[in-house]
């Protein structure tokens, strides 16, 4: 303990009259402590002169100005206080306390209605904010939580998610530009939100609801995962971002022919069939092999399906689609070199990856004078088969890991309704007999795009 006679004379030696004034205005909850040889722990101002040095000749110098006879040497101290709520429309009693990064209120349930049990956890609470991780990590910067996050999170990830994490970071580096990870709060989110909507993106003035909704939920696991860590008290509530709901309409034949024949060589048709009569996306349709690998998709001849081994699929589990006769006989016939069943060569005679073979694909579309991607052909491809099968198995066709993806986007019951009101009518979607003439037969003479009626 000091002595208070010496700690005052102290303070009127070292107070300078910008310091008394300063003094006047002291908040109870903003302390600053002063070191000196003698005295150490002495208060001497508030957080309105924390950048600011009192030397022993009572004037007062910027920090970093030369070092007086007396060095002084303070610290900053951040208390935070949990406090107990109880609300009229809830159950539970509620523990709350105000974030000293954003000066924002923050609540979480106490999970009881009894005070006693309630007050206990408000001191743990209390102890866990200011001597747990929470006040160590309030001051982390958003470069080491991301740094930390990519060496930890990421690695057990697909290649293609790991890159859409970083692709998320930097977007939120330029938009929301975080300076600490305990600042990033409900009001930084909502900033990032309406910068990407003004995000001019492939001549649009804004960024897609849908991408933008992807960008928020990769954000927001990103912070979940730091509140798992220590790192943060609580993940700041993310914006609702409304994305139109539309169901993939059926890909007339007609249109698909006009792009098959658009294609350039029997390698850009095997790659367009893979969507068509297969359901693949363009990653999986890409990577697809000739051997058994556990790496990517492969040909699994002797039982005519398409293997995609866990460790490949989006799923992460094995799932294979049974393979087409037609697509098995165009894949059959492609020149082969190396393990790839597809081989797409840029200008430099280097192999091109994936955006370059979609740009390939939709600049093809445009050329036939036709509105398709992989994407729609893979869409079209759940679409046919949506009439014909059950939910179940059209999930297994399509490979979603959740069901409520094939009842929202391919329960395909257009054809159901207008049959109840106009009768039987061929749906147009469909191969007609002549369009089989015109591209060919094969085997049985089916058609090569599959006429479901004939089935």
């Amino acid at each position: 303990m000091h002595d208070e006679s010496g700690t005052a004379a102290l303070m009127q030696r070292v107070r300078p009259p910008a310091a008394r004034a300063a003094r006047s205005k002291l908040a109870p909850d903003s302390l600053l402590f002063l070191a000196t040889s003698a005295h150490r722990g002495i208060l001497l101002a508030h957080s309105a002169l924390e950048r600011w040095l009192s030397t022993g000749d009572g004037q007062i110098r910027r920090h970093g100005s030369p070092v007086c006879q007396e060095r002084m040497v303070f610290m900053i101290e951040q208390r935070i206080t949990v406090w107990v709520q109880r609300f009229p429309d809830r159950r539970n009693l509620v523990l709350q306390w105000v974030n000293p990064d954003t000066s924002q209120r923050k609540s979480r349930t106490a999970g009881t209605d009894d005070p006693d049990e309630a007050e206990k956890k408000r001191a743990d609470l209390e102890y866990e904010l200011n001597h747990g991780k929470y006040q160590e990590a309030s001051r982390m910067t958003w470069e080491r939580f991301r740094e930390l996050f990519e060496e930890e999170y990421l690695p057990g990830l697909r290649p293609k998610t790991q890159q859409q994490y970083h692709y998320t970071f930097d977007l939120f580096e330029q938009h929301g530009k975080p300076s600490r990870l305990g600042a990033i709060s409900e009001r930084t989110v909502s900033v990032f939100a309406a910068r990407l909507r003004k995000k001019p993106t492939r001549g649009r003035d804004g960024m897609h609801a849908n991408t933008i909704r992807v960008a928020l939920q990769f954000l927001r696991t990103a912070l979940l995962w730091a509140v798992q860590q220590k790192m943060l008290s609580e993940c700041p509530v993310f914006p609702v971002v409304k994305v139109p709901k539309k169901r993939p309409q059926p890909i007339p034949s007609e249109s698909f022919e006009r792009m098959l024949d658009k294609a350039p060589d029997d390698h850009m048709r095997g790659f367009l069939l893979c969507g068509w009569l297969a359901g693949l996306r363009l990653g999986e349709a890409l990577a697809l092999e000739g051997e058994e690998t556990e790496e990517a998709p492969w040909l699994n001849l002797r039982h005519n399906r398409i293997v995609l081994p866990a460790k490949f699929a989006k799923a992460v589990e094995d799932q294979w689609v049974p393979l087409d006769p037609a697509l098995r006989q165009t894949l059959e016939a492609l020149p082969r070199e190396g393990k790839k069943v597809f081989r797409f060569i840029g200008p430099r005679g280097r192999p091109i990856g994936l955006n370059a073979v979609c740009s390939r694909v939709v600049a093809l579309a445009r050329r036939a004078g036709v509105k398709l991607t992989m994407h729609s052909l893979r869409k079209g491809f759940g679409c046919r088969y949506a009439g014909k099968v059950s939910a179940h198995v059209l999930q297994r066709l399509m490979r979603h890991a959740n069901i409520k993806t094939t009842l929202a986007f391919y329960a395909n019951f257009d054809a159901a309704v207008e049959e109840a009101v106009l009768g039987p009518q061929r749906n147009s979607s469909r191969n007609t007999d002549q369009a089989a003439v015109q591209t060919g037969c094969h085997g049985n003479g089916a058609s090569l795009y599959h006429d479901v009626e004939s089935e």
